[in-house]
C-alpha cells in the first residue's frame, strides 16, 4: 500500500514541475506577452474546464486575497481581479468534483474551501479541512499547500506539513523546517467536503 502512496506523491510532484516548465517555456518564447500583476505564488492552472485557461494567485497588495487571470493562448494574460478575499490565503488549487468546481486555499489555519458552478462566483464552505493535527506517525500538525487528485468518483488531498512545528516546538532548528507529505481521501457529505486524515487510504488509480 505504501508503494501506491509513494506513486501518487511522485505523480503530483511531477505535475507541479511539468506545469511550471511549460509556463516558463511559453514566457521565454514570447517575451512580449502580457502577464497579470505579479507575484504569482505558483502555477495553479485550471485547464479544460473552460476556454480560456485560468490561473489563480495570491495578491500581496490586497491582504493576500486570491486574484485570477486568464489567457486564450498562454502567451497573453489579462488580470481579472479578485476571486475570493474574505480571508487571507495562498496556494489556491482548483479542481472539479461532484458536479462543482472547488477552490482549496491555504489559510494558515487549515485549508479553506470554496465552491462554484461557473468558476467566477465562489461560496465559502464553513468548515476547513486539515486544520486539526492527525494522530498518525509524523502527522501531528495542520496541513498546508495541498493538491487534489480526482480519480473517478474519488478525490485525494496531498499536503505538506512541518512536523516540528507543534505547540511544543523542537529545539532542533532543522526539525522545524523538515517537511513531510501526507495523503488523505476527501468525502462529500451534504454538499460539503470533509476529510478524516486518520482514516487509512487505499488507492487504485484508474487510467
Amino acid at each position: 500500500m505504501n508503494q501506491f502512496r509513494y506513486f501518487v506523491i511522485i505523480l503530483v510532484l511531477s505535475i507541479f514541475t511539468l506545469n511550471s516548465l511549460a509556463i516558463a517555456s511559453n514566457k521565454e518564447k514570447n517575451s512580449q506577452g502580457k502577464l497579470a500583476d505579479k507575484p504569482l505564488f505558483r502555477d495553479p492552472v485550471f485547464d479544460g474546464a473552460a476556454d480560456p485557461t485560468i490561473i489563480w494567485n495570491k495578491n500581496e497588495k490586497d491582504s493576500k486575497s486570491i486574484y485570477y487571470a486568464d489567457s486564450p493562448d498562454l502567451y497573453n494574460w489579462q488580470d481579472k481581479g479578485k476571486a475570493v478575499g474574505d480571508r487571507s490565503g495562498e496556494g489556491p488549487n482548483v479542481f472539479k468534483w461532484k458536479n462543482k468546481y472547488w477552490m482549496l486555499v491555504d489559510n494558515w489555519a487549515g485549508m479553506g474551501l470554496y465552491h462554484s458552478v461557473d468558476l467566477l462566483n465562489w461560496t465559502r464552505q464553513t468548515e476547513r479541512i486539515l486544520e486539526k493535527p492527525g494522530t498518525g506517525p509524523e502527522d501531528g500538525t495542520m496541513g498546508g499547500h495541498a493538491q487534489v487528485v480526482v480519480n473517478g468518483d474519488r478525490a485525494f488531498v496531498i499536503n505538506f506539513l512541518h512536523q516540528g512545528r507543534t505547540k511544543s516546538p523542537s529545539v532542533d532548528p532543522v526539525d522545524s523546517r523538515r517537511s513531510l507529505i501526507q495523503i488523505a481521501e476527501l468525502e462529500y457529505q451534504n454538499g460539503n467536503i470533509t476529510c478524516n486524515r486518520d482514516k487509512p487510504v487505499y488507492i487504485k488509480l484508474k487510467h
